[in-house]
């Protein structure tokens, strides 16, 4: 992979769906460590401290605990790393920001599901005064390497609330052996993905067809059905639209594929539950997004590392549209160990990091320049780079995203059920609204 395909991706990469329109961060402890900051860079300046780093469990977070060491042993700061899954991540993360004990210091937020509602109340900081501080900025840090489209959507009102850290596209992950033993093509559309999933399921040897149906989960995995089906989240006015014609089908078809050909308990699962089965060897066919690959290839986890293939997810009636979602990392506005939290942010997000996460543990971040490996399978590359060259945000453009989350995951769990799956849209639709509607000023 040239560094010119791989900026080329960047520059299409996260489209204005993304941008963030919000009150900013806090800057009061970063501009005091910016005045108490003298002299040249020194990444001994905060040695003795400790700072608390909370993630959810994910291979980006995996990979930096594993290298951990190598950061306390070039500043002389301790991290005490904690980290949850997804969503007890989430709950905990929000109690404590709101509680404001200053207990955590740094954390993984993604810019999509929080940004707007975190920056509202306060809850970032401005990264700003530290990124252009000399004495507390690496000169070898090469901040204009992130594309400038992408930290757009880590930015409110003239600060930048987060750093890039990790870029998902949804991706299509097939067991080449399986198609080929049933004599199937690759899916490039909707219909032709459901006739693959009842023909591999037909004789009950393996699982047919797998994707997040846990609620709130699954709602950035139905994102693709619903445009692929000419449907939308909201319209102009930012209220529900997804309860039209085509996103009643778009419901209706992605409980049908799970309800008749996935996982038993599959409004239970989401990509944790998944990812195992899919090692496993029990299903054919698994949408979910790109950063489930590291596991996936991973030999000494995974049963198919050697038959596993990737490609963008299949089109619909409605269009071929793929979509994207990212992690950044942030520092509490309630941090009082801003300049060691800075310091963390800058090695974790250093070229040389993330070239090696990304060539080593195949973990994808948000720089530029940074090749993908000669390990990574070409149709992963490929299938990544169509994805987010065309790629919309995974999640509805409106403040309270995790509470419609929530109403759009009831309407998924009655679709895959096999319930009202009209009404149940309807009903999602109407109270979406009744959230946004409520948050408005």
């Amino acid at each position: 992979m040239t560094n010119r395909r791989t900026r080329r991706v960047w520059a299409a990469l996260l489209p204005a769906a993304l941008l963030l329109t919000a009150c900013g961060g806090g800057t009061g402890n970063g501009e005091e460590a910016v005045a108490e900051a003298t002299g040249a860079f020194d990444w001994r300046r905060y040695e003795g401290e400790t700072i608390r780093v909370s993630s959810l469990q994910f291979p980006w977070q995996t990979a930096i605990t594993e290298r951990l060491e190598e950061f306390e042993e070039l500043t002389g700061i301790t991290v005490e790393m904690d980290a949850l899954p997804e969503e007890q991540f989430r709950q905990r993360l929000q109690v404590e920001l709101t509680s404001g004990s200053g207990d955590i210091d740094v954390f993984a937020t993604s810019p999509q599901n929080d940004a707007t509602r975190f920056a509202e109340l306060g809850w970032y900081q401005d990264l700003n005064p530290l990124l252009e501080s000399e004495s507390l900025t690496n000169p070898e840090y090469d901040f204009d390497d992130f594309s400038s489209t992408l930290l757009e959507s880590q930015s409110a009102d003239g600060e930048l609330l987060s750093i890039p850290t990790v870029v998902e596209t949804q991706v299509f992950f097939y067991r080449p052996s399986i198609l080929a033993e049933h004599d199937l093509e690759v899916p490039s559309t909707i219909a032709e993905l459901e006739a693959a999933a009842e023909t591999i399921s037909a004789d009950g040897e393996v699982i047919g067809w797998a994707t997040r149906g846990k609620r709130a989960a699954a709602v950035t995995q139905i994102a693709s059905f619903l445009y692929n089906f000419g449907a939308e989240y909201t319209g102009a006015d930012g209220f529900a639209a997804f309860d039209s014609p085509e996103g009643i089908e778009a419901f209706e078809t992605f409980g049908r594929l799970l309800r008749e050909y996935g996982p038993e308990g599959s409004v239970n699962n989401s990509w944790e539950e998944l990812l195992a089965l899919f090692q496993q060897g029990q299903v054919a066919m698994w949408a979910d997004n790109s950063g489930q690959v590291a596991s996936v290839l991973d030999e000494e986890v995974s049963s198919v590392a050697d038959d596993v293939e990737f490609a963008p997810m299949p089109g619909g009636p409605g269009g071929d549209t793929q979509t994207v979602f990212g992690w950044s990392t942030a520092i509490s506005s309630q941090s009082e160990n801003v300049g060691a939290s800075w310091l963390f942010l800058q090695w974790a997000t250093s070229p040389e990091m993330v070239e090696e996460l990304q060539v080593e543990e195949r973990v994808f971040g948000g720089r530029e320049s940074t090749p993908f490996g000669e390990d990574i399978p070409e149709s992963f590359v490929d299938a990544f780079t169509t994805s987010v060259a065309n790629s919309r945000s995974q999640l509805p453009e409106v403040i309270p995203v995790p509470e419609v989350r929530d109403a759009i995951g009831q309407a998924i769990v009655a679709a895959i059920n096999g319930d009202d799956v009209e009404g149940a849209v309807v009903a999602a639709a109407e109270e979406f609204d009744r959230i946004v509607e409520s948050r408005q000023p």
